[in-house]
């Protein structure tokens, strides 16, 4: 038999066996191709172990691999013989190897049981464990989880940054009545993904189950969320838009839009409390004699929150029909609908502006409304901005807002004051 080349094994034909009819290079020791009846032809290479054990393994079909490139990769698994490594069992290892999404869930089964600690070495709360979720099969499987996790690669991780940043994972899908999934991509979906996706490998590594962690190293973007200071003109819109829709009612005289909602956004404007904090507050967490929160759980833990008069005016005003204060929905729950109701606050500013510049014929419509880059977590970081306005000092702001003397407080009003001194030197 000479040398496998294209014009030869054309030119071989299957002796009728079943398992394949064996025609071996006369220039490569060990490598051969299998013709089957059906005209199939398949690489293949046979090798001795260290041990004395002889083993078979498929290079691949020809046609999409030409003679030339088999015997390369042949090559490239016979050297490892040499080494004393049995190819074979390597891939048989590869194949049967744990997945991302298996790791993954390994991840969260041992994150759930507390086995994964957060911040200041305490296990995750179930808030972070559910956006934990959220973000895995969002991002992470659809793009990432068929593969090996030993397998991932740097490239696979910048095609990953693409597939998240270009919005291959958007998707906005219902999933019953007054339910949706909608999944966004963008540059701070990625960094925040990223990070966690770094977190998995490095308990992956921990735990014996992957070997490296390919996210180290991966160049990520600023993790740009909005922490914009809101201006006297912007809390106006904010609150002309929230009376706009508190008065719509449809046409049988009832409220259109959640009350219950509108006075979420309001205490949250007025008392700096987290999104979360506020859809989870409790009857027992009120403390009316002394007009503030005593908070159980937390990103920081348990935590006293003193309110201002308006704030609490907020709560004292709603009826105390469940064991939550901004109750809502069929079980009177925490009020989910906040994203979707502070879309439409953000509308109804910017139709507000369009309409009062229409008025004014020298006037051109604003590009974007008053509210268009705010979100709700702003309002927080404009509360904070406010109090050290007004005078209050770092620790007074830290308490208000429940964050530690040695938390990040300082930067929820570096910007204020930047802006401050940028006005201060211009003028």
């Amino acid at each position: 038999m000479p040398k496998l080349s294209k014009r030869a094994i054309e030119s071989l034909r299957s002796d009728g066996t079943k398992t394949g009819t064996l025609y071996w290079d006369t220039e490569l020791r060990g490598f051969g191709v299998r013709v089957f009846p059906s005209g199939r032809k398949t690489f293949v290479v046979k090798f001795r172990t260290h041990s004395g054990r002889q083993r078979w393994l498929k290079i691949g079909a020809y046609g999409p691999l030409t003679a030339e490139r088999a015997r390369d990769l042949a090559k490239i698994e016979l050297a490892k013989v040499v080494e004393g490594k049995d190819p074979a069992t390597l891939r048989h290892d590869l194949r049967n190897a744990m997945s991302v999404s298996q790791l993954c869930e390994l991840y969260m089964e041992a994150a759930s049981a507390g086995l994964v600690l957060g911040r200041k070495g305490l296990p995750k709360k179930e808030s972070t464990l559910s956006t934990d979720r959220s973000r895995i099969e969002a991002h992470i499987k659809p793009l990432l989880g068929q593969l090996k996790a030993r397998a991932v690669t740097r490239m696979d991780m910048e095609l990953f940054k693409t597939g998240v940043v270009t919005g291959k994972t958007v998707r906005d899908e219902k999933l019953g009545p007054r339910r949706r999934s909608i999944v966004k991509g963008g540059k701070g979906a990625l960094t925040r993904t990223l990070g966690l996706l770094g977190a998995i490998f490095a308990w992956g590594i921990d735990s014996g189950h992957v070997e490296q962690n390919p996210v180290r190293g991966v160049r990520r973007f600023a993790d740009a969320q909005k922490k914009a200071l809101l201006t006297g003109d912007q809390y106006r819109a904010l609150a002309e838009a929230l009376h706009a829709l508190e008065q719509k009612r449809d046409r049988h005289g009832a409220p259109r839009h959640s009350q219950i909602g509108i006075a979420a956004i309001r205490f949250i404007a007025l008392s700096g409390v987290r999104r979360g904090e506020c859809q989870q507050l409790r009857w027992d967490e009120v403390d009316a004699l002394g007009t503030c929160l005593a908070l159980g759980e937390t990103k920081t833990g348990p935590s006293l929150r003193p309110l201002s008069q308006a704030a609490f005016a907020i709560i004292d005003s709603l009826e105390p029909i469940s064991d939550y204060v901004f109750a809502a929905g069929p079980e009177q729950a925490g009020y989910q609908g906040l994203p979707g109701l502070w879309e439409m606050v953000q509308k109804t500013a910017r139709l507000s502006a369009e309409t009062a510049a229409a008025r004014c014929r020298d006037e051109k419509p604003p590009e974007v409304g008053p509210l268009d880059g705010v979100t709700l977590h702003s309002l927080r970081h404009s509360f904070a901005g406010v109090a050290e306005q007004l005078g209050a000092t770092i620790p007074t702001i830290a308490a208000m807002l429940g964050h530690r003397l040695s938390g990040v407080t300082g930067g929820y009003i570096l910007k204020r004051k930047l802006k401050r001194g940028i006005e201060t030197a211009n003028h």
